[in-house]
């Protein structure tokens, strides 16, 4: 059972009513499936997907997503560690990027970066802020 986890989908996109077999399919493996308003661009809003993991005393998220999705928390500033994941594989045209861009094209540095092996893949972990500072 997956009791303890949660996914939220935007009203605008992902909660559809075409996908309402899959959040069904979901809900019945035990996955809470919580519907939020879309942001004007229709995309989920992060800052509400937080307040409601607030609600529930949950203190730690993995957002898992394409660019957009990276690039949106990046651009709302909640992610304080990153894990990039890294195959052997070389990706041709029309690859996509981690995220379109960094907030304002800023540089982003990560810190008390740790490496990871899994066979051939690797994986560097890193902080962008201390989670604790605040």
């Amino acid at each position: 059972m997956a009791k303890d986890v949660l996914v939220f989908c935007s009203l605008a996109q992902n909660c559809s009513s075409a996908q309402s077999e899959k959040k069904s399919q979901l809900e019945k493996l035990g996955v809470h499936v919580e519907k939020i308003p879309a942001m004007t661009n229709g995309r989920l809003d992060i800052q509400e997907a937080l307040s409601r993991s607030g609600e529930r005393e949950i203190t730690s998220l993995l957002i898992e997503g394409g660019s957009t999705v990276n690039q949106a928390a990046l651009a709302a500033g909640v992610v304080d560690k990153v894990f990039f994941y890294y195959a052997p594989i070389m990706l041709g045209e029309g690859a996509v990027p981690f995220a379109p861009s960094a907030p304002g094209n800023e540089r982003l540095r990560i810190s008390n970066v740790r490496a990871h092996r899994f066979g051939d893949d690797i994986a560097i972990e890193g902080y962008l802020r201390d989670p604790y500072a605040d």
